[in-house]
């Protein structure tokens, strides 16, 4: 007895050793590939010969990790790297300097990395000529979405298609190109939760280590949450097997913390408008929420809640429990998921717009934003011309009608928005520049705008948002939105994965956020439970408010006649009325040139000294403001 327990002791002791000395192979293994990595993209997007596709640098990785991962020292590591890096082949020499970059404009401010001591000499040497031979050039993994506009990696398709589940190397290759495409050109690296490394870090074991399929999607999925990006949509053939496609007869929304019906197809009488979920099949809903958080993206909370409904309410073709809470009504009941309920509940047979008088004082249009094309729109306005307000719901997505819209409600072109955009040729270089949309007309609708707007409010809409809240005396009523304004791009990975991100940063004219801020409602108004199933529209309620027409707002439109445009040197201005109290001229990067009091309704701007091009004039007014575009030749 003596001697087994003896034996089953050493045994252990064994069992604990090898199983502590493969952990320290592992943390060896892991350390490698996350100076590996910063190195690859590195020599990807800064190297001349892999940018100009001399070499498939996505290749060189799979044939150089197999003897990275084995290498029993780091002598040998450094060798296997420095093979990799040899078949780059030579740093071009460039002519030219490197653009001044503020600290605020570089994705890309710490490099101190190539001069960690994992690195041999060797190593070293070849990233710090890459650092310094490099010049902006362009880049056959990186394109332009249209000129000027936000960036594509279409050229990053190879290797994305395939088998669900791919080897380690391609699984690690996936990593690498997500996190250095983010690293790069995510305009809003700086605003992440936990900083890029560290989930760098934090990745690595989760994908090399992945068993199956499902492992490996689920933990990718997670990996991109990380940049809390509300555009950071993600699928695959694997992850659709995990969650389903089949959506139930229902619509939900998280009102007052609660996951709440809010839609219905008419031929359901199981379930309520209004009834509180608080189990599927058996599982409370708090505990499925907990469990699928980590996979549920969003730029904000609101957002990831309103994706963790979307988790919820997904599943597989069939019947399903689920038990709903009426007011203290508990009952459970069996409901069905199939593929037509989705496309069934966002069908509206409702007017686009209409009109309505509240207390036979002040008449009200009211236009859904998300069914209104751009061919309505000359229509829409007639009909709604004599309103004394237009509420424009933008708690949907809309149809690209911002743009032409402005030609209806403004008499000059809308500065709209300053944007943040990567420099394909320099990557980790972010620019700045103003968009101006719309030309204007002389007599637009007189009267007045309130916007509607919450976490349904994504992207386009938040855009049209910002577009509409420029109208003078506009008034914004509503809750948090997605604050996921700008442009996305694809990213296509090993396994068959797409997944997307925002690379088009959007600011306010003078530089106030967007990105996980959102906009700022005038009013802040929120549905509740009570109000849901007494079939109300509280926000909309609240707007239909003569309070807000009663009084005239023309002291707000501060609007102003330019005399030329474009001019040689000075602009002779004349303003509609005297409401103005300021002038600012901001150049095309956004910054101030000139600034001065209003004195009058007639005066003149001097740009004699400014250099030739397009400037931005700001006139301030009591309780709003204009922007448009001025010219100086």
């Amino acid at each position: 007895m003596k001697r087994t327990i003896e034996l089953t002791l050493v045994l252990l002791v064994l069992m604990s050793s090898v199983s502590t000395y493969a952990q320290v192979i592992d943390s060896i293994y892991y350390e490698r590939l996350f100076y590996t990595c910063k190195a690859w993209g590195h020599v990807k997007y800064y190297h001349t010969e892999p940018a100009k596709g001399a070499v498939d640098w996505d290749d060189e990785l799979i044939s150089a990790l197999p003897e990275l991962k084995d290498a029993p020292d780091n002598e040998a590591f450094n060798q296997s790297l420095l093979t990799m890096l040899t078949n780059a082949g030579e740093m071009g020499m460039v002519n030219g300097s490197i653009p001044t970059i503020p600290d605020s404009l570089n994705n890309n401010t710490d490099i101190t990395w190539i001069e960690n001591p994992i690195f041999s000499n060797e190593v070293r040497e070849i990233l710090n000529i890459i650092k310094f031979r490099f010049r902006p050039q362009t880049n056959v993994y990186v394109g332009e979405q249209w000129p000027g506009g936000a960036p594509s990696f279409n050229t990053d398709a190879a290797y994305a298609s395939g088998e669900d589940f791919p080897s380690e190397e391609k699984r690690i290759l996936a990593l690498f190109r997500y996190w250095n495409i983010i690293n790069y050109f995510f305009p809003y690296k700086d605003i992440m939760d936990i900083e890029w490394d560290v989930t760098l870090r934090e990745f690595i074991p989760a994908i090399v280590k992945a068993d199956n399929a499902i492992d490996y999607h689920l933990a990718f999925r997670e990996l991109t949450t990380r940049i809390n990006d509300s555009h950071a949509f993600f699928s695959s053939p694997t992850y659709t097997s995990i969650f389903g496609n089949k959506y139930p007869p229902f619509q939900t929304r998280y009102i007052e913390n609660e996951m709440v019906i809010t839609k219905l197809l008419p031929s359901v009488t199981e379930v309520r408008v209004g009834d509180v979920i608080r189990e599927i099949d058996g599982v409370e809903i708090n505990e499925l929420r907990d469990s699928l958080r980590k996979y549920a993206y969003g730029s904000n909370d609101i957002i990831i809640e309103r994706e963790l409904n979307s988790l919820i309410e997904r599943g597989d073709f069939g019947d399903f429990t689920m038990t709903v809470d009426r007011g203290g009504d508990i009952r459970t009941v069996t409901l069905s998921r199939n593929s037509f309920n989705f496309n069934n509940l966002n069908i509206d047979d409702s007017p686009v717009w209409r009109d309505t008088t509240i207390n036979d004082s002040c008449k009200f249009g009211i236009v859904d934003m998300g069914r209104l094309e751009p061919s309505d729109l000359n229509l829409m306005f007639r009909e709604l011309s004599d309103t004394d307000a237009i509420i424009f719901d933008i708690r949907n997505y809309p149809n690209g009608t911002l743009w032409p819209m402005i030609d209806y409600l403004f008499t000059s072109p809308v500065f709209i928005a300053n944007f943040t955009t990567p420099d394909i040729t320099y990557p980790g270089r972010l620019s700045f520049g103003p968009e101006t949309i719309g030309n204007g007309i002389s007599n637009p609708y007189r009267g007045e705008v309130i916007i509607l707007f919450d976490e349904r409010t994504q992207s386009q809409a938040e855009y049209t948002v910002m577009g509409l809240e420029q109208f003078p005396g506009a008034i914004k009523i509503g809750s948090t939105i997605a604050a996921a304004d700008g442009n996305v791009a694809l990213m296509f990975l090993p396994g068959n994965i797409v997944t997307y991100a925002t690379f088009l940063g959007v600011f306010y004219p003078d530089y106030t956020p967007t990105q996980r801020v959102g906009i700022i409602p005038d009013y802040e108004v929120h549905p509740t439970i009570s109000g849901i199933r007494s079939g109300r529209d509280e926000v909309l309620d609240f707007a239909l408010s003569c309070d807000f027409v009663e009084e005239e707002i023309e002291v707000g439109r501060t609007e102003i006649k330019l005399c030329p445009n474009p001019t040689g040197g000075i602009i002779n201005y004349e303003l509609v009325d005297d409401t103005a109290i300021s002038i600012e001229l901001f150049d095309i990067i956004g910054r101030k040139v000139r600034s001065f009091k209003v004195d009058g309704k007639v005066g003149e701007i001097d740009m004699i000294d400014l250099e030739s091009g397009r400037y931005y004039l700001r006139v301030n007014g009591e309780e709003s403001s204009t922007s448009m575009l001025v010219i100086k030749i």
